[in-house]
């Protein structure tokens, strides 16, 4: 791969703005502080809930043609990588995506499984090899296409609330990295609640903007804004609407009408799976911070499970 990881985060642009950020979009709360200058946008934060959320956001229409030409992990991951992952680190994250639900949620391989963001279909593919029905959600014409060709299952092309599904139908949804490119994230896990079956767990990845190391990285940014712009177009990508912590999250699924099950930490894909793109000092900078977190119990990604109330 020519490009560094931050040239190809870069490369995917801004996803659409234009619609101002009046409210939180978890609370409502109208104060809104600004955080952090973002390659022309603000990031704010919520004065009552801590969410951070960018100044702007999307109408649904243009949301949907920017994922059909900007896929998942455009510049980091072409379909076939060579490399340690087997040639396609697509689906090495697909296995290991698939891992961590059923750590999460228990070793069962059946039943019906909804991905939300299921892009081009590979995680997809791994649950339907190990005995799941599987269905998915995006709103990338193209990505729905190429998942239709590579999985059995239904793959709805809209969003969650136009979905074909009947209530009660799945036993597992999965939202992998999706949580921060909503644009309403409650009403979409509010839809996503009424799909789930009785006794049903979802299971989501996300940012945590509670991790330990975002004051000393926000420090850095002031102090040094040209050297560390890489590392912020990478904390902060151009494609993120918003921003949820921990200390959040149980908020945002009681609103959906979901209980938070268990959390945990999730290392970042960077550090697992295109370390070897950076140059020589980043990636001893990933692997130190890799080990501060296992002494912290902390990590800037958490995979949580909810369960429908």
């Amino acid at each position: 791969m020519s490009e560094s990881p931050i040239d190809g985060v870069r490369s995917r642009g801004l996803a659409p703005g234009g619609i101002p950020r009046e409210a939180c979009p978890l609370c409502g709360n109208p104060q809104l502080v600004p955080f952090l200058d973002l390659r022309g946008r603000q990031l704010l934060t919520c004065s009552q809930c801590g969410v951070r959320c960018t100044d702007v956001y999307g109408p649904a229409e243009e949301i949907a043609g920017y994922y059909s030409e900007v896929q998942a992990h455009h510049g980091k991951a072409s379909e076939v990588t060579e490399g340690e992952f087997g040639g396609d680190v697509l689906r090495a994250i697909a296995r290991a995506q698939a891992d961590s639900m059923e750590e999460l949620c228990g070793p069962r391989r059946r039943g019906r499984v909804l991905e939300v963001g299921c892009s081009r279909g590979h995680l997809l593919e791994e649950l339907e090899l190990r005995g799941w029905e599987a269905s998915g959600i995006d709103v990338s014409e193209t990505s729905v296409l190429e998942a239709r060709q590579r999985c059995q299952g239904e793959i709805h092309l809209g969003e969650v609330h136009d979905a074909p599904f009947a209530e009660g139908s799945f036993d597992r949804i999965a939202l992998f990295d999706v949580l921060a490119h909503l644009a309403d994230p409650v009403g979409t896990l509010l839809a996503l609640s009424r799909l789930l079956a009785p006794g049903g767990i979802l299971v989501l990845s996300s940012v945590d903007e509670a991790w330990p190391l975002v004051p000393v990285f926000r420090r850095l940014f002031r102090l040094f804004p040209e050297r560390t712009a890489g590392i912020r177009d990478e904390m902060y990508e151009g494609q993120h609407y918003c921003y949820f912590s921990h200390r959040n999250v149980p908020q945002l699924l009681e609103a959906a009408g979901l209980k938070m099950a268990r959390r945990e930490p999730l290392a970042p894909l960077s550090t697992r799976y295109f370390v070897h793109h950076y140059s020589w000092p980043r990636r001893f900078a990933l692997v130190s911070m890799v080990r501060l977190d296992r002494l912290l119990g902390s990590s800037r990604k958490m995979l949580v499970s909810a369960k429908r109330v």
